[in-house]
């Protein structure tokens, strides 16, 4: 069991963020006293990290981990996300990570100047990793897991076949600045930024939540409609096995709310089935809305899969499963307690931000 504020804090950095626990405690130890461990990225950071979370949201390959992702460092000036290696198992030798992630994220414009991709994203070979940054700003998310070599051959076999549908690739023809048809795109509040980029980031750098619902089985998300405030309505749908039930989805949401360390929302409603037989529902949905003057809300749509749909997976993807298994995050019983306490004194809130006259609900 966890004791100290450092070991607690580290624990809760993992939760969120999937961080192996020895990255984890480094992180704590050499962060200030009560600092933000999740910080929020400056304007062009949150942009290209909302736009690199909405390309990645539906991935066309199967993968372990959620999204592919084994885990993310989010630091104030960028974020690190580790992929994880291609599955043993995989239909079709082409369903690799480097070319899926090259025709997720290289932007190429179609002919009537509407882009695919991440616009503006340029990606460079630094100190034997693929980082990918934006022209003009400081931005940059750093693609680790790939094998270098590997990557610029994907993005050569991606470009290629593009073009043979008609496409510009962006990214080819002016490496070091904007492309005409991606200016339309570069700042906030222009052409293609969602209104609710606060709201992908912080998925993106807390995605290691989703293994706190039991054995992680896939998860898939895309923006819905445009709520009443302006904003967009993102849904994730997490299928998970082995989980915790309604213990699991509520508890998924007060920890994406928690002070400090989740994100400025309001849960709204929760519509759980947990309660019911496996042959009549097996999803429950839980939304939250933007605080704190955020536009935009959050649906989670939490998939149980058990009985006879799991025995199916078991069965046709026997390895796949067997590492899924190895990856879901215990939550220790004292973060429970945590998040009841919600507004609980600093000393007992491992990660609250206080400052004189505060609450510690500071975001």
């Amino acid at each position: 069991m966890k004791t100290t504020v450092i070991e607690r804090r580290a624990e809760l950095l993992r939760l969120y963020t999937g961080l192996p626990w020895q990255s984890a405690r480094r992180r704590v130890e050499a962060a200030e006293p009560g600092s933000l461990l999740i910080p929020q990225p400056d304007a062009d950071q949150l942009l290209l990290e909302a736009r690199v979370m909405a390309a990645l949201a539906w991935r066309r390959i199967t993968t372990v981990h959620p999204w592919g992702i084994e885990y993310v460092d989010p630091r104030s000036d960028r974020l690190l996300i580790r992929f994880e290696a291609d599955p043993v198992e995989r239909p079709a030798p082409n369903e690799t990570q480097a070319l899926d992630l090259a025709e997720a994220l290289l932007p190429r414009a179609d002919e009537y100047g509407d882009i695919m991709g991440v616009p503006g994203a340029r990606t460079h070979i630094e100190d034997g990793q693929v980082v990918l940054r934006v022209p003009d700003t400081s931005a940059s998310v750093i693609l680790s897991g790939l094998d270098p070599e590997e990557w610029l051959r994907a993005a050569d076999v991606q470009d290629q076949r593009m073009g043979t549908y008609g496409m510009t690739s962006c990214h080819r023809d002016l490496p070091a600045r904007w492309h005409p048809a991606e200016r339309p795109y570069r700042r906030p509040g222009r052409r293609g930024t969602p209104a609710s980029a606060w709201l992908a980031s912080g998925l993106l750098r807390r995605v290691g939540l989703i293994r706190t619902l039991g054995v992680p089985l896939a998860v898939t998300g895309w923006l819905g409609h445009h709520e009443r405030d302006g904003g967009e309505r993102w849904i994730i749908d997490p299928t998970f096995a082995e989980g915790h039930g309604a213990t699991g989805h509520r508890r998924l949401m007060a920890l994406l709310a928690a002070p400090g360390w989740g994100l400025p929302v309001t849960p709204l409603d929760n519509h759980c089935n947990c309660h019911l037989p496996p042959e009549y529902s097996d999803q429950c949905t839980s939304i939250a809305a933007g605080a704190a003057g955020q536009r935009g809300a959050l649906e989670v749509r939490t998939i149980h899969r058990s009985g006879g749909r799991l025995k199916w997976i078991q069965q046709h993807r026997p390895t796949i499963y067997a590492a899924q298994q190895q990856l879901a995050l215990p939550v220790p019983a004292w973060v429970d307690g945590w998040l009841e306490r919600g507004g609980s004194p600093p000393s007992d809130v491992p990660g609250g931000v206080t400052r004189a006259g505060s609450s510690g609900h500071g975001w």
